[in-house]
């Protein structure tokens, strides 16, 4: 028998592991750029102030961007980017903030629509919920991945 032959013999037959078995967390990937389209849409559909305006639909174009990067990477099996999910879950809390911070008080007009007002505060409330479970379940499958290649 040669070194080759025991190598051979010697040497466990890997199979390629997936680290994102059924491509889950998709949905949260999808909800996440779908609102962002919808304050997208909303920016313009809504009689709002230009600050409130630009503002959501700034917003609106990182959530859709960072959302259809992590449905993207999730499509193709891999673990979802925690960074990704953690800047939805940011994007959210500022829209949650944003009404306050540009409101009437402070200056600007920017809650003077209060169905602008109340959409940004509930989409913001669903982004940050879907950005922050996001992040937790990719960095569980990540650790998992690592544990399972070891």
């Amino acid at each position: 028998m040669s070194n080759r032959d025991i190598d051979d013999e010697s040497v466990e037959t890997r199979t390629d592991h997936d680290p994102n078995p059924g491509e889950q967390g998709k949905w949260l990937s999808a909800v996440i750029g779908l609102l962002g389209l919808w304050m997208i849409v909303q920016g313009f559909l809504f009689d709002l102030v230009a600050t409130q305006m630009w503002n959501d639909v700034i917003v609106g174009a990182l959530l859709a961007a960072v959302g259809a990067y992590n449905y993207y990477r999730r499509s193709d099996e891999q673990v979802g980017n925690v960074g990704a999910a953690a800047v939805a879950a940011l994007l959210g809390l500022w829209l949650i903030a944003a009404p306050f911070v540009f409101g009437a008080d402070a200056g600007f007009t920017e809650a003077a629509n209060e169905l602008g007002f109340w959409n940004d505060i509930v989409v913001g409330l669903i982004a940050l919920a879907a950005g922050a479970y996001s992040a937790y379940q990719s960095r569980d499958r990540r650790s998992d991945a690592r544990r399972t290649a070891a």
